[in-house]
């Protein structure tokens, strides 16, 4: 029989439904960030199940690593690297506020900066996110006999750093592919305009899945 074992300090769970009873609201649902992930993924993609699949929720301090197979759960992991690595890194390299190193990241510019020097300095970073995407995937082949990991889906705020996607193309040699939490949802175009949602749809996939647990059968 598999098992799976999930704990969490009390404490740390009231910070949370603390701060919703104050704003008024009663939490129903308390999940973790790589089962909500893959309950978006699960609610849009309709997984193989004889395919493992790696999902990378990359967000602003925290990466979230799920592989799935499937609807199964084979292994997660939560690494403290992300997007404010970049920033950091470009405002110590470059000499650069908070906002223009967070500009520089997104695909802007600024003066007396060249697209080769910011390139490099987010290239910097990104080798860190990759060598630690890489140790995670050596640790679940070497404890997990006869997986294959054979795509790589991804999402959070980082997931659109300049370079970012085709470097794990590169580095992995398997298909990558950014989540999109709203392919099989349908939406409100008269509320929401599918642009936006498409420019924010990285940062909306844990939400989405944690959503989604409100049409989960009682």
């Amino acid at each position: 029989m598999d098992v799976l074992l999930v704990a969490v300090k009390k404490d740390k769970i009231l910070n949370h439904t603390n701060v919703l009873a104050q704003a008024g609201k009663t939490p129903v649902v308390v999940d973790i960030d790589a089962f909500a992930l893959q309950n978006c993924y699960e609610a849009n993609y309709e997984p193989d199940p004889s395919q493992a699949v790696a999902l990378l929720n990359i967000g602003a301090s925290v990466m979230n690593i799920a592989i799935v197979r499937g609807e199964i759960p084979l292994f997660t992991r939560d690494v403290s690297v992300g997007g404010n690595q970049y920033t950091d890194a470009l405002q110590k390299e470059l000499d650069l506020s908070f906002e223009d190193a967070e500009n520089l990241k997104t695909g802007g510019s600024h003066a007396g900066v060249s697209d080769e020097q910011r390139s490099a300095i987010l290239r910097s970073v990104s080798d860190i996110l990759i060598l630690e995407i890489q140790k995670t995937f050596d640790f679940f082949l070497a404890t997990a006999s006869g997986e294959n990991i054979r795509k790589i889906m991804v999402s959070g705020g980082t997931a659109r750093v300049g370079g970012l996607m085709d470097l794990l193309k590169d580095e992995f040699a398997m298909p990558v592919e950014e989540l999109y939490p709203f392919r099989k949802i349908t939406v409100n175009p008269a509320r929401h305009e599918e642009e936006a949602l498409r420019e924010m749809a990285p940062r909306l996939v844990v939400a989405t899945g944690l959503a989604l647990r409100s049409f989960d059968t009682p």
